[in-house]
């Protein structure tokens, strides 16, 4: 990384082990006490002064093997033949932030640096022939509100179950999956429940039987033992009913004492094994990371885990009292309490016997008993295993998917605000200084989908990284604290990214990359099919160039020039001239000369005080 110190703005706030030092003469001649600042940090090792302006004086610290400066007489440059001496108009707008990019990347300060040392005195005057890769600056603003709308849009739909391969967890607490089979089983065996439930099965299949054993000719004693046997398995079943009723209205999995009363009740309660915070929250990190290495959107995402939340909730035992009633109502007890009467008439008894019999047993309902008995123990073991085994599981999985898609939500808006500050920023700019040649710029207006793809995939890879230090404290149900410095962590690595698409362009993945995205087929195809790169890496270092000095400068240039010349990593290959400087940007490519100065034309300032 190369340091920028401004003298025209600031005091040095850091260093670096690579300093690029820019001011103007005359701040350059009275700037001894900072550049010794500078020379003698243990941090830096190499120090490149730009300065800008006429009559070039050097203070002390720059003597001697130090000594690295260009001199840049007028930023506006004038169009130079070395070999010729030909002259002309420059473009008449300065270029003196193109140099000053073009200097922050390593590789080309490196070689700048080398250079100026095999020169003498040091000191030099910058020219050059170069293309911008740049994207164009209304394409980049298009794209920006583009990428901004994807990432705070109109909310989408998505129904897509959380059901990774090695998801098992939330599948069942969500609903998307049934209760594993070895969890619907409530009742503690011989436990208070277990017993009225076996109680009650006992006596209607005792009922049951004394129903049929009745025959053609029987006592009236024995029919009414019979009956005896319905009315006690009614109570039997009435009690059953009613018991788990009143544990479905008072038992809730939040309350401290939950645990004792199912207990005390026969009722099993702890949570099953691979249902617990840590297992919630690696299925939910695994199957976030997943949708956002797909590229899926934010909106997306967020109403995807809006929908866990909401399926996994549990909404209490009370809310299934109204089902132990459908499954077993009050009429159906009643017809056990006060049985229907045995057939009265002769006929009716003895003639069509087994007609009467048959008639008699369904109205007892000894049958809808049975199944309305079976059917409350399966709602009971469902009950239990979904709002009392699994209610805190279930509640951690809706809370904690909530507090995501809390956090994406902000996460999308902070991102849409911020690409839409920079679209403003862009607009209207002119994409590159006239000082350059733009062919690969106007190639890349064509590519703005291809861009979209891009920049909108690094900043997705980006929301895994804002996510990272909040998964601890979600698993541990701190859910308050997965979003502290959120907003930090995505405005630091935005800031970020600002910064690496203006000096590295969108050819470089960034730090917090994960995916290509098209983005070498995209920016290589650029560089590589132009011709202007080509001829710009060819440039003769004494041919015509843009010279960063005014023509009165030119007599005080020696003809005997020094090429650098550099170019993106995507155009490597062969055809290239010899000693191309790779770099990591992708916005420059071409030739930097340095032309040295005569002897004598530099001033030296000896004094302490810099006058």
């Amino acid at each position: 990384m190369v340091v920028v110190l401004d003298l025209r703005k600031e005091e040095p706030a850091r260093l670096g082990s690579r300093v690029l030092v820019v001011t103007d003469t005359e701040r350059l001649a009275t700037g001894q006490r900072v550049l010794q600042e500078v020379f003698s940090s243990r941090l830096v090792r190499s120090v490149l002064v730009v300065a800008v302006g006429s009559g070039l004086r050097l203070p002390p610290a720059l003597d001697g093997e130090s000594r690295r400066v260009l001199w840049v007489g007028d930023p506006r440059g004038i169009l130079w033949d070395a070999d010729t001496g030909e002259a002309a108009h420059g473009p008449g707008v300065s270029a003196e932030p193109v140099l000053i990019d073009l200097l922050t990347q390593p590789e080309v300060f490196d070689e700048v640096v080398s250079g100026l040392g095999d020169i003498p005195y040091g000191t030099a005057s910058p020219g050059w022939r170069i293309v911008a890769g740049r994207i164009d600056a209304d394409v980049l603003a298009q794209t920006f509100r583009e990428v901004a709308e994807r990432f705070d849009g109109p909310v989408q739909q998505d129904t897509a179950a959380f059901s990774s391969p090695l998801a098992t967890a939330l599948p069942v607490l969500s609903g998307a999956a049934d209760l594993p089979a070895d969890l619907l089983d409530a009742l503690v065996p011989d436990g208070a429940l277990d017993r009225l439930y076996r109680r009650a099965a006992g006596q209607l299949d005792r009922a049951a039987r004394a129903v049929e054993d009745l025959g053609y000719f029987h006592a009236a004693q024995a029919r009414a033992a019979a009956v005896d046997e319905v009315v006690a398995a009614g109570r039997a079943l009435a009690e059953f009913r009613d018991t788990v009723a009143r544990l479905f209205e008072q038992i809730d999995h939040t309350d401290e004492d939950a645990g004792e009363r199912l207990a005390s009740s026969g009722i099993k309660f702890a949570t099953p094994a691979g249902m617990g915070h840590a297992e919630i929250t690696a299925e939910l990190r695994a199957d976030v990371e997943a949708a956002l290495a797909e590229r899926k959107s934010l909106t997306r995402l967020v109403a995807r885990l809006r929908l866990l939340a909401d399926h996994s909730a549990p909404i209490g035992s009370a809310a299934f009292v109204d089902d132990l009633w459908r499954i077993c109502p009050d009429p159906l007890l009643d017809a056990l309490h006060v049985p229907a009467g045995y057939p009265a008439t002769l006929a009716a008894r003895f003639v069509f016997f087994r007609r009467s019999q048959a008639w008699w047993r369904e109205q007892l309902a000894l049958g809808q008993a049975r199944t309305a008995l079976d059917d409350l123990r399966s709602l009971l073991d469902r009950v239990a295993a979904s709002e009392w085994m699994l209610g805190e599981s279930r509640m951690h999985a809706s809370d904690a998917a909530r507090t995501l898609a809390a956090a994406l939500g902000e996460i999308a808006a902070q991102v849409a605000g911020t690409l839409i500050d920079w679209s403003k920023a862009e607009s209207g700019q002119a994409a590159a200084a006239p000082a350059l040649d733009e062919e690969v710029t106007v190639r890349l207006r064509d590519r703005g989908g291809r861009l979209r793809e891009v920049i909108n995939g690094d900043l997705v890879d980006a929301v895994t990284g804002w996510l990272e230090p909040g998964w601890p404290a979600l698993e541990q149900g701190s859910y308050r604290d997965v979003r502290a410095g959120l907003d930090g962590r995505v405005d630091e690595t935005l800031r970020q990214y600002r910064y690496h698409l203006a000096h590295r362009g969108v050819q470089e993945r960034p730090g917090f990359g994960t995916g290509d995205a098209g983005r070498q087929e995209f920016v290589d195809a650029m560089w590589r099919q132009s011709q202007q790169v080509v001829r710009a890496l060819g440039a003769a270092a004494n041919g015509q160039m843009l010279q960063l000095c005014g023509d009165r400068d030119l007599a005080m240039l020696l003809r005997q020039a020094r090429a650098v010349r550099f170019a993106p990593r995507a155009v490597r290959g062969p055809g290239n001239p010899p000693g191309v400087v790779w770099t990591r940007s992708g916005q420059y490519a071409g030739t930097l000369r340095l032309v040295p100065v005569r002897p004598g034309t530099v001033e030296e300032n000896w004094s302490e005080d810099g006058t």
